[in-house]
């Protein structure tokens, strides 16, 4: 067995450890990320199931109507233009003390046959400040609302109605 220089020693070990370097730990397919886009006239597709029936943006807020139901369409936009303008300047005067803070909320409200508000479910982002903001700006508003009196041959359908809020910057 003849003897390598110490030359040519230092290369094939070099060499050795490169491709041992980059041989990696056995074969993977790597897949980047896709996304399937396809036209579609949106005035013919179905609304997606996690769209909001209506949004009323405003410069402090954004409100959206998560559900109407049983109300008139037309009613239930009334009533988010409603809480979003009433958020808009809940939220200016707010703002102009500086207690205007980045927050989030949902209410979700049954609507009695007298056309009232009962048995609200709030979700409110955390934070003290966001509670202060969402109660005095958000809920309160809504709390106002009043709808007409439900017609005796509407039959047994629930009403109801549920609201998203987003707000500050």
């Amino acid at each position: 067995m003849s003897r390598l220089a110490p030359r040519t020693l230092v290369l094939l070990l070099a060499g050795a450890s490169i491709a041992s370097c980059s041989a990696g730990g056995g074969a993977r397919d790597v897949v980047p990320e896709s996304r399937d886009v396809r036209g579609v006239d949106p005035a013919t597709a179905p609304p997606a199931p996690d769209a909001y029936e209506y949004v009323a943006r405003r410069p402090l807020t954004t409100v959206g109507l998560a559900e109407g139901r049983g109300l008139p369409r037309e009613v239930a936009q009334r009533a988010t233009d409603s809480v979003a303008d009433a958020m808009q300047r809940c939220g200016a005067d707010a703002a102009a003390q500086g207690k205007w803070v980045k927050g989030a909320a949902r209410v979700i409200a049954r609507i009695g046959p007298d056309g009232n508000l009962s048995g609200l479910q709030v979700k409110v982002s955390p934070g003290t400040e966001v509670a202060a903001n969402a109660i005095l700006c958000f809920i309160a508003p809504i709390k106002s609302l009043t709808f007409s009196p439900a017609d005796a041959d509407a039959g047994t359908t629930p009403r109801g109605i549920a609201f998203e809020a987003a707000w500050g910057s």
